[in-house]
């Protein structure tokens, strides 16, 4: 199961917040927002940007931005404590009852992929081709997560580069008429809106994105790759402090002091 990632929206809230704040204060006309905002600079930046996104991509990826959104707002909430002890419950009750006993169990295990594992177990299926299907299944979650962070990355890196262009449209217009210094002041302003969008879309929205999916697809794919050592010791039939100590190779120093703490070790 997936829980909410509520440190996602507060980032965002906090860099525009932050933005928006530096914005106001260094307001000394009380203009406001309104020399910031700028319809044809976003149409540029933000449109130019996404048509390279199109050359890029095939339709069926860009398809995938609503899915690439919802992974980067939402975690795995499995706790790699719990998950050990939970195949070790597994293991000691293959271990006095059979294989056979997983079965009435297995429907109550929430996780498809660790459900769908442990199936394989009870069919009898060979432990090589087990291993070979579970491989395969988290490739393909790991591919999924690369092309998301790909996706948002290569937006990152288009959109300062479409701000630079709209920059350059606007010096080119300003510059078409030197006559008033005004006008040449206003468009300098003008000018630079696009590039201000560039470099805030890009570190502000889209290269956060893409390592924060990025990030997410490691952590996931971690517990598969988990999930799938204890499934195979489980077929394996490893003793118990072997499946133990297999699993605890997944754990950082602060999880295992606490599943040490917790009497797990």
């Amino acid at each position: 199961m997936n829980k909410t990632d509520i440190l996602t929206p507060i980032g965002f809230v906090v860099a525009f917040g932050l933005v928006i704040f530096g914005i106001m204060v260094g307001d000394k006309l009380g203009l406001g927002l309104k020399p910031f905002i700028d319809v044809p600079s976003l149409a540029i930046t933000v449109g130019g940007s996404l048509g390279a996104l199109l050359v890029t991509f095939t339709m069926d990826e860009i398809k995938d931005i609503p899915k690439a959104l919802k992974a980067c707002m939402f975690s795995t909430n499995i706790n790699k404590i719990d998950l050990i002890n939970q195949f070790k419950d597994i293991s000691k009750k293959v271990r006095s009852e059979g294989v056979l006993a997983l079965e009435s169990s297995i429907g109550e295990i929430e996780n498809d992929f660790l459900r769908k594992g442990l199936e394989y177990v009870v069919d009898g299926m060979d432990a090589e081709v087990t291993k070979t299907i579970l491989e395969t299944e988290i490739s393909a979650v790991e591919t999924t997560y690369a092309r998301y962070s790909r996706l948002f990355k290569l937006w990152g890196s288009f959109t300062p580069a479409f701000g630079m262009v709209g920059t350059l449209i606007g010096l080119i217009q300003m510059l078409a008429d030197l006559g008033d210094a005004s006008a040449i002041a206003a468009g300098m302003g003008a000018a630079l809106i696009t590039t201000f969008y560039g470099a805030l879309f890009a570190n502000g929205i889209f290269n956060p994105l893409g390592f924060n999916v990025e990030v997410k697809g490691e952590k996931e794919v971690e517990i598969l790759e988990m999930m799938m050592v204890g499934i195979c010791s489980i077929q394996n039939e490893v003793s118990l402090p072997v499946l133990e100590a297999n699993l605890l190779c997944y754990l950082n120093a602060t999880e295992k002091k606490a599943f040490e703490e917790a009497g797990g070790a």
